[in-house]
């Protein structure tokens, strides 16, 4: 939990509308679920979009968010409660600056909606967003300083900023629902800026895996791509990837990553590829190609290699030294099954 109090009621009511929609949706991520604010002109009552989602269970919630003085009556929560049946979800959660008059609770219990009143609010703030930027604006969490060069498209919202550490580089990792950008400083010494100087759309994000202290983004189609990046909140960047997963899971999916020496070992639900950062070039089964897979090397003095039996043009024998045999064995003949 963090101590440090950033925010307050007082502040919260000087806060331009659109932008506590913004705050709402950037509390609903610190939280664990996936938040989209919805478009000003076309809301139809709904201000925030707030899905959850693991491992095929999905619960979405519709947020409308009241920059309100007066306590809020059970007119508005009979009005939203409506939403839960027309857009068939799970339910309503209305937030607001002010209170909720005893009518409006009994009413809420009635449809499923849930309240969130101003120091309700406050609190939630100060406990998962206790270090967050105090300014929120058009879906760019702002810091005290200009965050720079991302322009974010219509619909697009940023769920983290974070800095992180690439090939040595300080750069400034910011993730949305679309997109990976990676930021970095360019300018003199007093007039700096941050530019993009790389970009990874969320559906071409073939997976990631955890290495120590870095994270490696494999990104790419015909051939891929690992990105290491090494951030500061492991936790934080870990979760939000995890968000992201249902929305490029459709496609080719990471199964499990391995670095032996300076290959990377790779295996997705349709082939098994490996990257070489020396001068050897890297190999690519397919898994319709593989027609086995064993264990060999079960001495005491004799450590484990896995086998892979290719067929394509003739038979061929690949093999690796990975850290659990067995356990590539296994995870390689399930997906082979499954291709």
């Amino acid at each position: 939990m963090n101590d440090k109090a950033n925010w307050s009621l007082d502040q919260l009511l000087e806060t331009d509308p659109y932008d506590l929609e913004n705050l709402v949706a950037s509390l609903f991520r610190k939280m664990g679920y996936k938040a989209d604010v919805t478009s000003r002109s076309k809301d139809g009552g709904v201000d925030v979009d707030v899905k959850l989602e693991h491992f095929g269970l999905s619960h979405r919630w519709l947020v409308q968010v009241k920059r309100y003085l007066n306590p809020v009556g059970v007119k508005e929560v009979r009005e939203y409660s409506s939403l839960r049946y027309r857009e068939r979800v799970d339910g309503v959660i209305i937030v607001t600056t002010s209170t909720f008059t005893e009518d409006a609770y009994r009413e809420a219990a009635e449809h499923n909606v849930k309240l969130i009143e101003g120091q309700l609010l406050v609190s939630m703030l100060n406990h998962y967003c206790g270090d967050a930027p105090c300014v929120v604006s058009g879906g760019v969490e702002k810091k005290t300083t200009p965050s720079g060069g991302v322009v974010l498209k219509t619909g697009e919202s940023v769920h983290l900023r974070e800095a992180v550490s690439v090939d040595n580089k300080r750069l400034n990792l910011v993730i949305t629902n679309r997109n990976i950008y990676f930021e970095q400083n360019s300018g003199g010494l007093f007039s700096k800026k941050q530019e993009i100087s790389r970009r990874i759309e969320v559906k071409d994000l073939v997976g990631f895996s955890r290495s120590g202290k870095d994270i490696l983004l494999v990104t790419g189609k015909k051939r891929f791509e690992v990105v290491r990046v090494r951030p500061k909140d492991m936790a934080g960047v870990l979760n939000v990837l995890e968000q992201l997963r249902t929305d490029y899971m459709r496609g080719e999916s990471l199964l499990r990553l391995e670095q032996v020496k300076n290959d990377l070992i790779i295996l997705t639900n349709r082939r098994l590829t490996t990257i070489s950062s020396g001068e050897k070039e890297g190999m690519e089964l397919r898994l319709k190609d593989i027609v086995g897979s064993e264990v060999t090397g079960s001495g005491m003095f004799s450590r484990q290699k896995l086998v892979i039996s290719e067929v394509r043009e003739g038979a061929k024998k690949h093999i690796f030294e990975v850290a659990d045999s067995r356990e590539w064995k296994n995870e390689i003949d399930r997906a082979v099954r499954s291709a």
